[in-house]
């Protein structure tokens, strides 16, 4: 909304309107111009609207309070609502909030919860930033939550806007794991918007699950390269693994050499004869890649894939396969997902405790005691 500097002829245009009992077009008209030289589009369009289709005094009512309201204009927005229906009525509660009467809008949207009058999305949002402008976030918390549960209950599909707004207010009040999943469904509506991706990402460096966090940097970089506060993310998450070649490259340097005794036995070459999709899960060491690479048909090659699953030094082994099978397909992925990876032909994993659940692929196991591969 505009301040309230503005001309005696739209001042005196709004008086009119609240006073008249058909609404002249030409008033709404001008409003309508008032609100576009704003950056109102939407209320512009919809004055623009009325002004060929006039609107019901229920509907003009409250839109003119709100406009009233934002020119300094209190005692007539809250006499033209009192003089309607509308007494108890979100409206009313938007020209409180712009009076900052902030003890009254509490308690009138405490009455209006009890028996919540429909409310559109935008106008919900326009409340929300209200409190949030004035830094009353319970009350932004305590406005949301039981209309996004309302929402639930019926059936009805939330947007992604509203459930990051949810998590986020949760977050004001450091109640991470309760936004978390807000977070995650905010993804699953919108997933190429990235501001979830960065809070899941930070959550899960909360949770000491810093390969998920580096996954969630990963992606919010895919989307938007240029994004900000990602590649922090992923140099934290990377710092959290102890992942030192991934950081020498992420730094532009030369990555430190593997230690041998870092390096697992030799796998046995007719294991990977015929693998068109290879999975490495919590596997670090890239000669196992070359057994597989030595076994690709050339003429085949583009036709493979190459799933890394919870590497703790991902930007290096990546580089690693991406080396020795150039033409592969290279997915890096947190952990192991049975929709994505369940139909892979073999999976190899140095983990003695990692369940790879739902698949008929091959599986090998690294013991690093007996210096082995076990197929289970």
């Amino acid at each position: 909304m505009s301040s309230s500097r503005i001309s005696e002829e739209l001042r005196q245009a709004l008086a009119r309107l609240a006073e008249e009992t058909t609404p002249d077009p030409v008033l709404l008209e001008r409003v309508a111009r008032w609100r576009r030289a704003c950056g109102d589009a939407e209320t512009a369009a919809q004055w623009q609207t009325w002004s060929l289709l006039p609107p019901s005094s229920e509907e003009l009512r409250p839109a003119l309070a709100r406009l009233l309201g934002a020119i300094g204009e209190n005692h007539q927005a809250v006499q033209l609502l009192s003089d309607s229906d509308q007494r108890h009525s979100w409206e009313r509660l938007a020209v409180l909030l712009e009076r900052k009467k902030f003890k009254q809008a509490a308690s009138l949207q405490k009455k209006l919860l009890s028996d919540p009058p429909e409310l559109a999305e935008n106008d919900l949002v326009k409340l929300l930033n209200q409190w949030l402008e004035a830094e009353h976030f319970t009350e932004a918390l305590n406005l949301l939550h039981p209309l996004l549960i309302a929402m639930q209950k019926r059936g009805d599909t939330l947007s992604s806007r509203l459930c990051c707004s949810m998590a986020d207010l949760l977050e004001k009040q450091e109640r991470f794991n309760e936004a978390q999943s807000w977070w995650t469904q905010a993804h699953t509506l919108q997933p190429q918007q990235v501001w979830p991706l960065m809070r899941l990402g930070y959550q899960a460096l909360r949770q000491q699950q810093p390969t998920l966090a580096f996954h969630y940097a990963r992606q919010t970089l895919k989307r938007d390269p240029q994004h900000a506060f990602a590649p922090e993310l992923q140099r934290k998450a990377l710092q959290a693994m102890r992942a030192e070649r991934s950081l020498a490259l992420l730094d532009g340097q030369e990555p430190p050499a593997l230690p041998s005794f870092q390096a697992c036995s030799p796998f046995p070459d007719e294991c990977v004869l015929n693998c068109r999709t290879l999975v490495l899960v919590s596997l670090e060491d890239p000669n196992v890649l070359k057994v597989w690479a030595d076994q690709v048909d050339s003429t085949a090659a583009s036709q493979t894939r190459l799933y890394l699953i919870n590497s703790h030094d991902p930007l290096w082994l990546e580089q690693q396969a991406q080396r020795l099978l150039p033409n592969t397909r290279i997915d890096l992925w947190p952990s192991w997902d049975p929709e994505r990876h369940g139909d892979v032909d073999l999976v190899l994993t140095a983990d003695p405790g990692e369940r790879i659940p739902n698949t008929n692929a091959q599986i090998w196991r690294y013991d690093p005691q007996t210096e082995n591969w076990n197929a289970q």
